[in-house]
């Protein structure tokens, strides 16, 4: 027999939803796709600096990446998105046709991408008592073609996923 769990209540994360920071809607698709985009880019900032640290072989950034996922379900699961279009049915079709998705798979190319852009490391565990130690500098940075690649097709999937959303989001708004 399985037990189904009650669901969470609707809008529970509405407050704690990241995008509940931005200000209302921009008036344009143009200037909501810029507030969005720059938000997100702020982002994608603090993965690659978070990927400077790398404790027991993994990148920090990773980690940021893994909780902006487990951000997005929790916030699409509780219904708390910053702008209500009404109950999202859950499937793939729903996952597809909003930006959600491809902004975190954005993130995950600019993770991947720069996962080399290491200056501090931790050898060994456990991870909350060993200090990090600096082993490279910001000038030995370099990325290779396929990094650069990765890194570009990442930011241009984020920028096409903001400016669906904020076409959404101007329709919602209307």
């Amino acid at each position: 027999m399985v037990r189904r769990l009650p669901p969470a209540p609707r809008g529970l994360l509405r407050s704690a939803n990241a995008a509940s920071a931005l200000p209302e809607y921009a008036g344009s698709v143009r200037a909501e796709f810029l507030t969005i985009f720059a938000w997100n880019l702020a982002v994608g900032v603090l993965v690659v600096a978070a990927n400077a640290f790398r404790s027991v072989g993994t990148p920090m950034g990773y980690l940021v990446v893994a909780v902006n996922w487990v951000q997005g379900a929790l916030v699409w699961g509780t219904d708390s998105l910053a702008i209500q279009t009404g109950r999202l049915e859950p499937g793939l079709s729903t996952a597809l046709g909003r930006s959600g998705v491809y902004e975190l798979t954005a993130f995950v190319a600019i993770a991947v991408a720069t996962r080399g852009v290491m200056v501090y490391h931790q050898q060994s565990g456990p991870r909350w008592k060993e200090k990090f130690e600096r082993v490279r500098s910001p000038r030995d940075w370099t990325l290779s073609r396929r990094e650069a690649t990765v890194l570009l097709a990442g930011i241009a999937l984020l920028a096409v996923a903001n400016y669906r959303e904020a076409v959404m989001i101007a329709e919602a708004v209307g």
